[in-house]
């Protein structure tokens, strides 16, 4: 029998909370709640009012393990909707991307917190997230062109039209700090549910270990098959697993997967990573890298790295020259065809 921990929505004393329940111990713990990506604060209660429904995990399914082996983490991706791959970074690069991380966030918040914290998908204030990757760090910049992420990236989104570059829909980091509530289970999904394929890839690279006792995210198994069977209103709990992983790997997976960020309930580990992921070049990215990005630290990138932060004014064969941007800008401009 799988032992997993299940978040279920309940009233207590006029104020819905998430009630951890461990399933062969049937004990509960309060959880501070998470607010979904799509619903206020407000539409999530009333929608919750309601829930009754419940999706528990499927006990036959194999849940992947860490591996290093790339056509193993390829099958997990295609079993369970998530993979775990080990060993893509060097020791140092890790410790030095966790480091920045660190003293970034420090200087955000010497400035303003509210920079760092309060983000609408975040339960509580005690997370951390940092937003301007590429400008901050060669290592970010670094992991968005890795070899390993491209590949995996061509496997899961196949060919493009006029083989144009992929897209970096959004990159950030996030730290859950010990007593940091648990995210609403959610997609990441461009366009909701009802899409029979991905469109995007996503990523997560831990810069911590990821455990489940300090919020490592929660996954259910599966559910990249489901749709357009899934509800995104908050009304049906899914039961989940955490993704549990070594400092340094890659978890795997699409915009057709449940998960979220789990509740850090440790003393005093801090749980980080690097969120990030890459569509379609006919989906628009969360981000306009060329208009966030500073141009000064952008020059000396390579082709790749632009045709991935969007550098290039054509798109499916149609050509829009950036007149009205800034020359520094318009000399970022690379072609669109895959360099890589």
């Amino acid at each position: 029998m799988l032992n997993f921990i299940n978040y279920r929505i309940k009233l207590i004393d006029g104020n819905y909370q998430t009630l951890r329940t461990d399933g062969l111990a049937d004990t509960k713990r309060r959880i501070d709640m998470a607010v979904g990506d799509s619903l206020s604060m407000d539409e999530y209660k009333l929608t919750l009012a309601s829930a009754e429904k419940t999706v528990p995990l499927d006990p036959n399914l194999v849940l992947p393990k860490p591996t290093s082996d790339l056509e193993t983490a390829k099958a997990d991706l295609k079993r369970a909707g998530y993979a775990i791959l080990t060993d893509v970074f060097p020791e140092e690069v890790v410790r030095t991307a966790r480091q920045v991380l660190a003293d970034e966030i420090k200087r955000e918040e010497a400035i303003d917190q509210s920079r760092v914290s309060k983000f609408f998908v975040d339960p509580d204030a005690k997370n951390r997230r940092l937003n301007r990757l590429p400008d901050r760090h060669e290592v970010f910049r670094q992991i968005l062109e890795h070899p390993v992420v491209l590949e995996l990236t061509k496997h899961i989104l196949g060919p493009t039209v006029l083989n144009e570059s992929y897209l970096v829909h959004s990159v950030d980091a996030n730290v859950t700090r010990p007593g940091s509530g648990a995210q609403f289970i959610h997609l990441d999904a461009s366009n909701g549910v009802g899409h029979a394929t991905p469109n995007q890839s996503r990523f997560i690279w831990c810069l911590d270990e990821f455990a489940e006792e300090n919020g490592a995210t929660r996954v259910v198994p599966g559910s990249h098959l489901w749709n357009p069977e899934i509800d995104p209103s908050g009304a049906t709990t899914y039961e989940s697993v955490p993704a549990e992983a070594p400092a340094g790997s890659l978890i795997i997976y699409t915009d057709m997967l449940l998960h979220g960020t789990g509740a850090n309930i440790s003393e005093n580990r801090e749980r980080a990573s690097i969120n990030f992921g890459i569509t379609t070049p006919w989906c628009r990215p969360s981000i306009n890298f060329p208009l966030v990005l500073d141009p000064e630290v952008m020059k000396d990138t390579s082709q790749t790295l632009r045709q991935l932060l969007g550098y290039s004014s054509v798109m499916n064969g149609g050509d829009y020259p950036w007149e009205s941007a800034p020359e520094s800008i318009r000399s970022l401009c690379v072609p669109p065809t895959i360099a890589y």
